[in-house]
């Protein structure tokens, strides 16, 4: 077997029991690896009566086929389970050195079931898989964690952990590894603390095999000078990812600012990416074999924030979700909020789509004072921004509303705030405005694990990007509805792919050239035809589980604001979707 380890850990927390199943020869076929092989495995064992938080949801942990091999930017995973937002399917991804050392250490995945009695974390390593007390570990956030257990086991270990929100069931707690890398959205942190499962330690030694290595690195040095010339892919190298893309967004009108009320804003440049480079950043890293290197360290060196670093700061999701979205152009404070929110390991989208949706609430009135502690939510106030932060991270008074999630948090409140709460089927919006890319608002409104604007990135296509391997040929108008379906639909299928791979979508690489290293690194041969067909049935599968959990195509709906208000000025003035 080459591209795989073969093996799958299964863990029992509530038995203690750890067993090693080999890896199914026709699901893997079927299904690639992956995100494809994590919904395989969840269609087929999580009932659609089973709540999130009940100890038979898997919470299951998978590698790729090009995870940890010589093709660049594969030091990627992904995590799935019944997610506690929507209370369907759900799937967040993570980079870093994590998923290469689970390879190195044997295992193309991890599916945990059951409850722990009482806190824990497991170690994985090439003599050994452990279940441990962590005891000692509850209660530290995310980076004390990683740094506790690196001073227990080694630093040759990697871990993924969760931080107190996880621990409190915050709906959209995240799990961290390497230092800030995050597997965000979808709330999976919750349902590790809802295990009582602290972390997962993981050492290995073992290469993973390939097929024909060199004829790989023939083709890598024959199409690299095309990678590394992709135009994102320059942009992300040379500023991260937040680079030009606030104020390149922010010119065609989809950054969102205000809660999705507001189309322009006069301070966009100062927390825009230039700026930010200028003033904090100090270096930058890479994930496994990465050569876009598109981490940023920051260092705070000036203002009442002086002296705080950062190994990973903020990125574009987070400087329009904590910043544009709350109205706050202080640099400072977004990375001392990114920072809080690695800290108690809490979806950055998530928190600043709950805590815009607590302002709207203030300024209107349908919330005052009393219900946020006397604290004064006034728009860009960034004192007020930390502290909610802090009371989500720790379900205290508002927060432990704003904890659920927007969705329900918005049913709690009532008033009318239903109209402004900022989701799809309960994952909170990501930060592009689809009045200004119109099939960016089908993506999120049939995306499977809600709001998401990786499962297709059709306003690429929107902004002049062309695909022939998927025979797309023409620019789609960004205002335009014609054609978007066929489309979306044909991106879908591919992200399926390059999620069941698992490949970075940074990296800048034509489709045509996937089923090549698909086969030299596997040894089986396949066609683009054939892994479309294998998307389609991965996309197709999680449908199936949502539908089985009670979505329907009432739900494949945007907010109320998005087909209702118009925004007044900017590039996507007038525009809403019907």
């Amino acid at each position: 077997m080459y591209g795989y380890m073969g093996k799958i850990l299964r863990v029992d927390l509530y038995l203690n029991k750890i067993k090693i199943e080999n890896l199914n020869e026709e699901a893997y076929k079927k299904f690639i690896g992956g995100v494809g092989l994590a919904a395989k495995i969840i269609y087929d064992e999580v009932k659609p009566e089973t709540s999130p938080f009940n100890p038979e949801n898997r919470l299951v942990f998978m590698t790729g086929p090009l995870t940890g091999t010589l093709i660049p930017c594969t030091g990627r995973y992904v995590v799935c389970a019944k997610s506690p937002l929507t209370n369907a399917w759900g799937e967040s991804h993570s980079s870093g050195f994590w998923a290469r050392e689970l390879k190195r250490a044997g295992y193309d995945g991890i599916i945990i079931e059951g409850k722990s009695e009482k806190p824990s974390y497991l170690v994985i390593s090439d003599e050994e898989v452990r279940i441990e007390d962590a005891g000692a570990l509850w209660g530290m956030d995310c980076f004390r964690t990683e740094e506790t257990l690196k001073k227990r086991l080694g630093e040759n270990f990697k871990v993924a952990c969760i931080g107190p929100a996880g621990e409190r069931l915050v709906r959209f707690a995240s799990i961290l590894n390497d230092e800030g890398r995050a597997a965000g959205r979808c709330g999976l942190g919750a349902v590790m603390g809802s295990k009582l499962l602290k972390a997962i330690a993981v050492k290995g030694i073992k290469e993973v095999p390939v097929k024909d290595p060199e004829r790989i690195r023939n083709i890598l040095r024959r199409i690299y000078p095309q990678i590394m010339s992709f135009p994102t892919t320059q942009i992300f190298a040379s500023y991260g990812t937040s680079g030009e893309l606030l104020t390149l967004h922010h010119e065609y009108g989809d950054v969102p600012i205000k809660n999705f009320t507001v189309g322009k804003w006069e301070s966009i440049n100062n927390i825009s990416g230039e700026n930010y480079n200028k003033v904090m950043v100090k270096g930058k890293r890479a994930c496994w074999n990465c050569p876009i290197s598109c981490w940023r360290y920051v260092k705070i060196e000036e203002g009442p924030l002086a002296g705080l670093e950062l190994k990973r700061g903020p990125e574009y999701e987070t400087f329009a979700s904590l910043g544009s979205l709350l109205l706050n152009d202080r640099l400072d404070a977004i990375v001392k909020a990114n920072y809080l929110c690695n800290c108690y390991g809490m979806d950055t989208i998530s928190v600043g789509v709950c805590i815009a949706f607590a302002m709207e609430c203030y300024e209107k009135g349908i919330i005052t004072s009393r219900e946020t502690d006397n604290l004064n939510l006034k728009w860009g106030n960034p004192e007020a921004i930390i502290r909610l932060i802090e009371a989500i991270g720790k379900r205290k008074g508002l927060g432990n509303i704003l904890a659920e999630g927007v969705k329900r948090a918005s049913e709690l409140i009532g008033k009318g705030s239903e109209r402004f709460a900022m989701h799809v089927k309960g994952l909170e919006m990501p930060m592009h405005d689809p009045r200004a890319f119109k099939g960016m608002g089908l993506q999120y409104a049939v995306s499977n694990r809600g709001a998401c604007h990786l499962q297709g990135l059709i306003h690429r296509i929107e902004q002049g990007e062309r695909m022939p391997d998927l025979k797309i040929y023409e620019r789609l108008s960004r205002f335009e509805v014609k054609d978007k379906g066929k489309v979306l639909a044909a991106l879908q299928n591919w992200h399926e792919v390059l999620e069941s791979l698992i490949i970075c979508k940074f990296l800048g690489i034509a489709p045509g050239h996937i089923p090549g290293l698909y086969t030299l690194t596997t040894g089986l041969p396949v066609t683009l035809d054939h892994l479309l067909q294998a998307g389609e049935r991965i996309y197709n599968l999680k449908r199936m589980f949502n539908v089985r959990c009670g979505i329907s195509r009432e739900d494949d709906i945007l907010p109320y604001r998005i087909m209702h208000e118009k925004l007044e000025e900017g590039e996507a003035a007038g525009q809403i979707i019907s």
